[in-house]
């Protein structure tokens, strides 16, 4: 098994390693590759680690903020080339992969059987296609009246936007382009979701589409010296804005909360830690998973990794979003009645205090949040993935002759031997 992490944000390396360093070493040789800034997370001798190429983080979060493609068919053709090259080295029996697009190029070249690693609200059986306002720089979207009105039409249009570089991808190489951008983002002989059903249902679940539930990856550090100095008596709202976060609201955020009275514990994640003060406890990591479960309050970026682990620990959440994925993610949370979902401009106006008052007040939102832990403990995303492998084997051997591309065209063989 190769598996591919994209390490465009954190997340997409992190998940799909915790996965496949799970796998049993005696049914699986186990191989992964991602770009070498996130490397830190191979700490299994017995999976063999490939660097590949991702695009810079810097560089896919100005695209996010800013509302550009987030890969051009240049770079994706370049993905495909390097994936493809990789794959004909190792000769897996199967490939897995998140959020690596070109992989739906690549394996339909090598012949080998895919498995896509996704969030269920990306999927094509969405139960509400349609876009939240996004999150642009230096445009206040959200506070304009008619824009959500627009939506309907504008998501479809982002949509096509973001698809245009992985259907000239697959033009490139001989391949038909997908029906649509989700379509694209959730191909493969079978999917992965790292959701439950209850949290983030589907209108309709796609053949080869199953529910994995959330995985989430901690750092191997201990709890740190002031763990046993936090106050029983006084609430803890943990921080945390991942790779992909706006850093720049951190002191903002920080002051806020301390300044109502509440312990903060933030992390830095190898970006921005704030500069000591009385109430607030830092660290560059923490173990999550125990952290999530003694504070009383999660403050994320809105992306589902620290969402759910906040979730699966029975605490509420409180996501500040900056781009579609996270936005979509806090939709469903904020549908279940388990958090908010917070604009950044409304914590550059000073009303995150206040908003974190009402949720601290309000036993709804922790009961909501322990319905969810009681999902995700019905979920075990390291039994049923070895069982998606290998249903995908068996199910690219009796499709290999279908038109959804396991076929390849006359074409894409010639491109792929001029590209090598």
């Amino acid at each position: 098994m190769l598996c591919f992490g994209e390490a465009a944000t954190f997340a997409h390396v992190a998940r799909p390693y915790c996965l496949a360093r799970a796998l049993d070493k005696r049914a699986f040789e186990v191989h992964f590759a991602c770009d070498a800034r996130y490397a830190y997370v191979h700490d299994d001798p017995a999976v063999r680690y490939h660097e590949i190429h991702s695009k810079s983080a810097q560089a896919f979060l100005d695209a996010i903020e800013t509302g550009a493609a987030l890969y051009s068919k240049r770079e994706l053709i370049g993905y495909t080339e390097e994936d493809l090259a990789l794959i004909r080295h190792v000769e897996p029996d199967v490939v897995v992969g998140d959020f690596r697009h070109s992989l739906s190029v690549a394996t339909r070249l090598a012949g080998v059987p895919y498995v896509a690693l996704i969030n269920a609200y990306w999927s094509t059986g969405v139960d509400d296609p349609v876009l939240p306002v996004p999150e642009i720089r230096g445009l206040n979207m959200s506070r304009l009246p008619f824009v959500p009105r627009l939506m309907p039409l504008m998501g479809r249009i982002v949509l096509a936007f973001q698809a245009r570089a992985l259907d000239g991808a697959r033009r490139h190489f001989g391949l038909p382009p997908f029906a649509s951008c989700r379509a694209g983002w959730t191909f493969g002989d079978r999917v992965g979701y790292y959701d439950s059903p209850s949290l983030v249902p589907l209108a309709a679940l796609p053949a080869g589409h199953a529910y994995l539930g959330p995985v989430s990856w901690s750092p191997a550090v201990g709890l740190p010296d002031w763990w046993t100095s936090l106050d029983e008596g006084r609430p803890v709202v943990y921080v945390s804005l991942g790779s992909s976060g706006d850093v720049s609201l951190t002191d903002r955020i920080v002051d806020g909360l301390l300044g109502a009275g509440l312990q903060v514990v933030t992390t830095s994640g190898g970006r921005y830690l704030p500069a000591p003060r009385e109430g607030l406890y830092t660290a560059s990591f923490l173990p999550g998973a125990e952290i999530a479960r003694r504070a009383d309050l999660v403050i994320s970026n809105g992306g589902s990794p620290t969402g759910y682990q906040a979730l699966g620990e029975g605490t509420p959440v409180i996501g500040i979003p900056t781009n579609m994925d996270q936005l979509l993610a806090m939709r469903y949370i904020e549908r279940y009645g388990a958090g908010l979902t917070v604009r950044p401009v409304r914590v550059r106006r000073g009303e995150l205090p206040a908003i974190v008052a009402r949720m601290l007040a309000d036993p709804a939102y922790a009961a909501r949040a322990r319905e969810v832990a009681g999902a995700f403990a019905q979920m075990d995303p390291f039994t049923a993935f070895p069982a998606l492998l290998r249903e995908a084997v068996e199910a690219h051997g009796a499709n290999s002759a279908q038109a959804a591309g396991a076929a390849v065209p006359r074409a894409a063989m010639s491109a792929a031997a001029t590209a090598h």
